[in-house]
């Protein structure tokens, strides 16, 4: 399992900020990725709330419980002790609140997030990173003109004539 914030942590000035979570699989040469799922959050304790969910997601899909219905049906065997179980690391992350907390820091200060799990046949990643978006006006400010006040408008004056 590896944590990597990309720099030393500064709260950013003022900046707003979208962040794009994601999930994807790597196959281990590096040569293919897949996106398996995305989303865009407004704060960064949405995005972390969604890590979450998709980090616990990721891990019963990793490692479905052997009563599952589509499992009945199929011979079961139980893994060595030395076999990867990135499930196991994908729920530890999920259910450890010093971690929360950690990712929390690490994106209001607006740097990137990756958790990243590995098993036999890929890599999987949790990231999140943020987007800068177009500030909101300062109170009190018009961010646009108002209406009928356009460069290229002339009041119109109706003319009937007889």
């Amino acid at each position: 399992m590896t944590h990597r914030p990309s720099t030393p942590l500064r709260p950013l000035a003022h900046a707003a900020l979208a962040f794009r979570c994601e999930v994807t699989a790597h196959d281990l040469s590096g040569s293919r990725e897949v996106i398996l799922a995305y989303y865009r959050a407004t704060s960064p304790r949405l995005a972390v709330r969604w890590m979450r969910a998709e980090a616990q997601h990721l891990a019963r899909l990793l490692a479905p419980a052997p009563t599952a219905p589509h499992l009945r049906s199929v011979l079961l065997v139980a893994a060595g002790p030395t076999c990867p179980r990135p499930d196991a690391d994908l729920l530890a992350w999920a259910s450890s609140d010093a971690e929360h907390e950690r990712a929390l820091r690490i994106l209001r200060a607006g740097k990137n997030y990756l958790l990243m799990v590995e098993d036999y046949d890929a890599r999987y990643a949790l990231r999140v990173y943020p987007l800068p978006t177009q500030s909101p006006a300062p109170a009190g400010r018009r961010t646009h003109a108002p209406a009928g006040a356009g460069r290229h408008r002339k009041s119109r004056r109706w003319r009937f004539t007889s």
